[in-house]
């Protein structure tokens, strides 16, 4: 049970960014703050603990972060995982297709790297669900109200690590056409272009809008530049890697007479490279999860928001 000391004097006070619910901020009797911010609430982190000092401080959950990378019981966990594989997935892909020979000759089957690459965007569709449903249970707006049962479903559009998750998940849907479509055979340039490329920049754009979306919620602003926060580089590289696959969907366009796409390496290449933006983010994932979000006694402002260069 909780101490009387450590229960807010008044209700929670939100911080927003635009129409986005970042960071909820308590106010705790003995003049301290409790801040919860978005992301790290959702992934079940405790709150800084911000002291009439001004200094934020939160509890050490492990003696050291990166070395733990086991947390099966964990939802974000098994969203790090399936993003990692299928990530994993489109980096096989996206380096079999441009250098085949460095490869088990089964690689030089384009069929099979198409299969890939649909393999890897059912790998990202899960874990872009299941990251929508981690956000639709672990909204910090929910802070001060009494508790809920899990839900399937809801709609919380100024929660920006929904918003990011749903617009996402849309993403993967149509990655997933993309990469089913790129295994049908005998499609002339129209065809090529309207069921394998349409689908792949519409999905691109998903993903640019959606990584922005997180970016907001890490920075509590608009725009940061905030090195010493691993969300800050989850983020960061997750718009790196969106970046890159928008650059391979531009590339991956069919055009006539020949009905081939004429920069498909420089496609793969860029594949590639979002592929290894998106591992790298997944990876930072799982020591997140273990409280590996930079020091812990990081100084913030009364709003639990380290100071950051903001645009």
């Amino acid at each position: 049970m909780s101490s009387a000391i450590e229960s807010p004097s008044e209700r929670p006070v939100r911080h927003t960014v635009g129409i986005f619910i970042t960071r909820v901020v308590e106010h705790l009797p003995d003049g301290r703050q409790r801040v919860s911010h978005s992301r790290s609430h959702r992934k079940g982190l405790p709150p800084f603990e911000i002291g009439r000092d001004g200094i934020g401080v939160r509890a050490a959950l492990v003696a050291n972060p990166w070395l733990h990378l086991w947390a099966p019981h964990r939802l974000a966990w098994w969203i790090a995982v399936l993003f990692i594989i299928g990530s994993s997935c489109f980096a096989l892909g996206g380096f079999a297709s441009n250098w085949p020979q460095y490869l088990p000759p089964g690689f030089k089957d384009s069929s099979v790297i198409n299969m890939v690459f649909f393999v890897g965007s059912l790998f990202f569709t899960s874990a872009a669900w299941l990251q929508l449903l981690e956000a639709i249970n672990g909204d910090v707006a929910d802070i001060g109200t009494p508790g809920r049962s899990w839900r399937w479903f809801a709609w919380k559009p100024h929660n920006a690590g929904y918003s990011a998750s749903l617009i996402q998940l849309i993403g993967t849907v149509l990655f997933n056409l993309n990469t089913a479509d790129a295994m049908i055979t005998g499609l002339g340039w129209v065809g090529e272009d309207l069921l394998i490329w349409t689908p792949d920049v519409i999905g691109s754009v998903c993903f640019l809008v959606a990584s922005y979306l997180a970016l907001i919620e890490v920075s509590h602003r608009f725009w940061s530049i905030q090195p010493r926060q691993v969300e800050w580089w989850i983020a960061m590289l997750n718009m790196l890697g969106s970046v890159a696959f928008m650059l391979a969907a531009v590339f991956t366009v069919f055009l006539p007479p020949s009905g081939e796409m004429e920069w498909a390496w420089g496609a793969d290449f860029f594949t590639l490279l979002g592929a290894a933006g998106f591992f790298s983010a997944s990876y930072l994932m799982i020591p997140e999860l273990f409280g590996a979000t930079g020091n812990n006694d990081t100084l913030m402002d009364s709003s639990g928001n380290e100071p950051a260069k903001e645009f």
